[in-house]
């Protein structure tokens, strides 16, 4: 995926995109599965695999939405797979049961992949286009939120503003290398978060070299 940022010498710019982002993994599987049962031919091999693969592929994503995979967590999942990888080497009756588990065919035709990739494509794209009228930007020595078709903007003073960069979920970085960014410029009584900003430690990076810029030019004045 592009790298959303648009930035320069003395502007960055931050885009925070729903969740519904981080749902692309399905949307590009939804385009395989539809292509492989499509055009592998009538009997195509092992298509209750492709549907189950594509039915654990989508509850990842569910779960994603649902919680947070803190480090923790996520150590946690990744040490309950490996201790269950190591008895399923050890133990005999325990790889015939998640044999048995997984041995689950759902099959599905082509359509419906093609249904899923059509309306995961609208709700992406209309993700995407969202962000192009609701935005925020360094300019200028201000902070700038558009929104709105006409081109709404509200304005604070980026000099001593302060930010906060926030990456609590692993499994959301991994997908789409987001996290959060809490902006507090200075006399502003309310808390200014954006969520799911790409590419979050590139922008963190270009604000905090804005605003030291912006702070050694206040101090020369």
């Amino acid at each position: 995926m592009a790298d959303e940022s648009a930035s320069s010498t003395n502007s960055v710019v931050m885009r925070g995109y729903s969740d519904v982002i981080y749902f692309y993994p399905s949307w590009i599987a939804s385009i395989f599965c539809g292509l492989y049962v499509q055009f592998a031919g009538p009997t195509p091999a092992e298509p209750g695999m492709v549907g189950l693969i594509f039915t654990l592929l989508f509850f990842f994503n569910l779960s994603i939405i649902a919680f947070d995979y803190t480090r923790m967590t996520s150590i946690i999942v990744l040490l309950m797979i490996v201790i269950v990888a190591m008895l399923s080497t050890m133990q005999p009756n325990v790889a015939e049961a998640l044999r048995n588990l997984l041995d689950q065919p759902i099959f599905m035709n082509a359509s419906y992949y093609w249904v899923w990739a059509v309306l995961l494509t609208v709700i992406l794209a209309g993700v995407v286009i969202k962000t192009r009228f609701d935005y925020w930007e360094i300019k200028n020595q201000e902070l700038l939120h558009h929104h709105g078709l006409l081109g709404d903007v509200e304005r604070w003073p980026a000099p001593n503003m302060r930010i906060s960069k926030e990456i609590n979920d692993v499994m959301e970085y991994l997908l789409f290398r987001s996290g959060r960014l809490v902006l507090m410029p200075a006399r502003e009584s309310r808390v200014l978060v954006i969520k799911n900003v790409y590419n979050i430690n590139r922008i963190e990076s270009e604000m905090q070299q804005i605003l030291g810029t912006l702070r050694v030019s206040g101090d020369k004045s």
